[in-house]
């Protein structure tokens, strides 16, 4: 909502409103593409930040998982640096 001057004063909603699955794979692909190859731990708290940061929950069992399959995807140019 905004006021008189045309300034906002509440949150903007998501413009694009995403079924959480879809939101947890495209984190989850993004994070591959970012970290393959990466210390196992590194990649653990950036998938932990970036699903509480969304607001998505998923078990640390999971996280576990998905932190060790991308700890041993081979790097790509972008996750090299």
């Amino acid at each position: 909502m905004t006021d008189d001057r045309g300034t906002h004063k509440e949150p903007i909603q998501d413009q694009h409103s995403q079924p959480d699955d879809a939101k947890a794979a495209g984190i989850l692909m993004q994070q591959e593409a970012d970290l393959a190859g990466h210390d196992e731990a590194q990649i653990l708290n950036a998938l932990r930040q970036r699903f509480e940061d969304s607001g998505l929950h998923i078990n640390e069992d999971t996280l576990h998982a998905h932190a060790h399959r991308i700890a041993g995807l081979k790097p790509n140019d972008f996750s090299k640096k």
